[in-house]
């Protein structure tokens, strides 16, 4: 068995990193689906377990953001198996509601390990699904395990809160359901999403984790911004919070102006 140089699995690192890059949402695509937005997303090492989808069906705008176990090569290919599985269970199969649709994803999920139980981990992923209809002014969510943030134009602010267990981790839950939410908005409120890189990340002067608490008050605090300026804001915190210690996690946040 050859055994391969450093220099060689770190070319092959990167070139997984491109492949990812790839599979994710391109630019032009994003804007067409959520054309008020930005995305920061920071893998801890070449590769992510977070990941993002958008897509345009019934009418609706789909946003799908989420987080896999771990990070790294093996959560980098729990995020490809999630990325096909949202793009057909919404743009092939077709199905509408959001809580329908993280049933079946689960349920899809889990099939993909059937039989592997005894050998493999057990791989989950926290995510947050929104659709988006914008000609009736409402956001309809549903999680799995995250929340998403809604700051309206006069500043008011509101979390939601999903299921509490995953999409996967078949010893967590047998019998699961996704409620969905359904969130009024005006023209201008901001929807934020995002995984627990963010928050987890350790720094600051006592090195300790930035935590949910600061960064939903930092949101607050700059959602009437231009998202461009809002994005290089949150970019800045990060790294001037990290300082000299190391990425904690993936980063993935995504904030949409409805």
């Amino acid at each position: 068995m050859s055994i391969i140089s450093e220099s060689e699995y770190l070319k092959s690192l990167e070139s997984a990193r491109l492949v990812q890059l790839g599979l994710l949402p391109k630019k032009r695509h994003l804007n067409k689906v959520i054309p008020n937005s930005f995305v920061i997303y920071e893998p801890k090492d070449y590769v992510s377990g977070d990941f993002y989808w958008v897509g345009n069906k019934n009418d609706l705008s789909y946003i799908v953001l989420g987080d896999c176990t771990g990070h790294g090569i093996s959560a980098a290919l729990l995020s490809v198996l999630a990325l096909n599985l949202f793009e057909y269970v919404i743009m092939n199969k077709g199905l509408k509601r959001v809580d329908k649709i993280l049933c079946e994803v689960d349920k899809k999920f889990i099939e993909s390990f059937k039989g592997e139980e005894d050998i493999l981990d057990n791989p989950w992923i926290d995510l947050a699904i929104v659709a988006i209809d914008k000609e009736n002014n409402k956001v309809y969510f549903s999680s799995a395990n995250r929340k998403a943030l809604l700051v309206k134009k006069n500043g008011h602010d509101e979390i939601f809160k999903g299921s509490k267990y995953p999409i996967g981790g078949w010893q967590i839950e047998k019998e699961r359901s996704f409620a969905p939410t359904i969130i009024p908005f005006q023209k201008g409120d901001i929807i934020y999403l995002g995984s627990d890189g963010f928050q987890d990340q350790i720094g600051g002067t006592r090195g300790k984790k930035y935590k949910s608490k600061q960064l939903h008050q930092l949101l607050v605090q700059i959602s009437q911004l231009p998202l461009s300026l809002q994005k290089s804001t949150l970019e800045k915190e990060l790294k001037s919070w990290k300082g000299k210690e190391s990425q904690t996690d993936d980063v993935c946040l995504m904030g949409i102006r409805l």
